[in-house]
């Protein structure tokens, strides 16, 4: 597999999917360099109703040794470069699975 090239959150085209990159972000910095402020702005996101998965977010980067939420940081794709949330969905952005057909 083709190295993922990590990218800027506001890459992203949806804004749900933005906050989430962002949130992981600030979560690998709390996980780095100590603090909370992450699980400060997920509590206060789901307090205002929010449906995002913010605390999936949060406690994946805190669970992580190295701090990095995989599944939550804007990664482009490998092959056309297009931004994807989530190390999987960049690796399956260009694949084409082959059918029988």
């Amino acid at each position: 597999m083709n190295h993922l090239q990590e990218l800027s959150p506001d890459k992203l085209y949806d804004r749900g999917e933005r906050a989430l990159a962002k949130l992981a972000r600030i979560a690998r910095c709390d996980v780095h360099f100590g603090g909370a402020k992450a699980m400060t702005i997920a509590d206060r996101l789901a307090n205002m109703g929010s449906q995002l998965a913010v605390h999936d977010v949060v406690s994946e980067a805190y669970s992580s040794s190295t701090g990095t939420a995989s599944d939550f940081i804007a990664y482009a794709c490998p092959e056309c470069g297009n931004p994807r949330l989530g190390k999987e969905a960049a690796y399956n952005c260009c694949y084409i699975e082959e059918t029988g057909d």
